[in-house]
């Protein structure tokens, strides 16, 4: 793995982290350009070249997501309308056998209602969850993975840690207290299964008759990591102890284990590259966390230090566009995110830019300058 080059150790000042926001949204605007009424899901490099999809794959709430957060900042009826639109075109989703369905509807449907208290993403998330929890399993004790979004002939068999986060918040929104029983049953299942006493958790587990079987290295791989510390500090926040203790832990390993904050896709693994995009859902889980914590500063720091790593990287470009092609923006330029490691076919894992990323690096910016709890994100 090349070591990247970034500018010192300095943090980004305030004013920064706004100008970053800023051009993040205008990139907004011109994939929205480009996309028209499908979903951008993810292009390569800086290429400008999206892969995109008519329903929206497991992303597409992030792109309502990513309208929600924008009208969240800007106040504006104009934003919020855009992603109530987009949240619209997610419906069909709830019927698909997937527990990614957390991750659509959590951030597509939910932030619009608990943000806005948008009509139809009140309805919408409502649907969600009554979707989701036909799909309980008393026997396994969780919300398997699924069969439809990748999970394959065994992924009623399997959990995943992906929408372990997305999973807690989108049922522990419900008003009715069976649901956020299914949440916290679900919650116990995954940390049995994937949980180690070090605080690595492994990505995913398979049940094999008698119980769950995890799969490969316990927090080798980055996101995987970054994905439990995020549900974990949704668990600390809801439900205490003894969840922030695990959450703290799981923020330790991280810690020791990637000392730099533009961490590897995964631990070990000479040829394995960057994945900045773990480096930012980590920050945003410890900025959780370190809202619980009476001696949370440290990790208020070591988040703020990882994303302006990103910011300073060379996964963080910015492009000089024409400024009267964009009127509603203050200016032309924008910015792409394209640290996200990901799978655009068989065999081949590259970083791209992705809506996903370019939200939690918003999401992320947005916490630290005031504008979001991060909880939320």
């Amino acid at each position: 793995m090349v070591a990247v080059n970034t500018t010192g150790d300095q943090p980004v000042s305030p004013r920064e982290m706004l100008q970053a926001i800023e051009l993040l949204f205008c990139r907004m605007d011109a994939i929205d350009q480009q996309c028209g009424n499908e979903f951008p899901l993810f292009s390569p490099g800086e290429s400008n070249r999206w892969t995109v999809s008519q329903g929206g794959s497991w992303a597409g709430g992030f792109w309502s997501a990513c309208w929600w957060l924008r009208a969240k900042v800007t106040d504006s009826i104009e934003d919020q309308r855009k992603a109530s639109a987009i949240s619209r075109q997610l419906a069909a989703k709830t019927a698909i056998d997937s527990g990614y369905r957390s991750l659509i509807f959590w951030y597509g449907a939910a932030l619009g209602a608990l943000w806005f208290q948008d009509a139809h993403a009140q309805q919408l998330t409502q649907l969600s969850v009554n979707a989701i929890t036909h799909s309980f399993n008393p026997k396994l004790n969780c919300f398997p993975l699924g069969t439809a979004m990748g999970g394959g002939s065994r992924g009623n068999q399997a959990v995943t840690i992906d929408s372990f986060a997305s999973m807690i918040q989108l049922l522990s929104s419900s008003d009715q207290n069976l649901h956020r029983f299914m949440a916290q049953r679900h919650t116990e299942t995954m940390l049995a299964a994937c949980y180690r006493d070090n605080g690595a958790v492994h990505a995913t587990a398979q049940f094999d008759g008698r119980g769950f079987e995890p799969i490969g290295q316990a927090g080798q791989w980055s996101r995987g990591q970054a994905w439990a510390m995020l549900g974990l500090s949704r668990a600390a926040a809801l439900w205490g102890e003894p969840y922030t203790t695990l959450a703290r832990n799981a923020c330790g390993y991280w810690i020791t284990s990637r000392p730099d904050p533009l961490t590897p896709n995964r631990l070990g693994e000479s040829i394995s590259g960057y994945d900045p995009s773990a480096s930012v859902i980590a920050a945003l889980a410890m900025l959780s966390l370190a809202n619980l914590l009476p001696d949370g500063e440290s990790l208020r720091i070591y988040s703020y230090r990882q994303i302006s790593a990103v910011i300073r990287s060379q996964f963080f470009t910015i492009l000089q566009t024409d400024k009267d092609s964009i009127p509603d923006r203050r200016n032309g330029d924008s910015a792409i995110f394209w640290g996200c490691s990901y799978k655009t076919s068989p065999g081949v894992e590259e970083l791209v830019e992705s809506v996903w990323g370019s939200f939690f690096l918003m999401a992320a910016l947005c916490a630290l300058t005031g504008f979001v709890e991060p909880r939320h994100c």
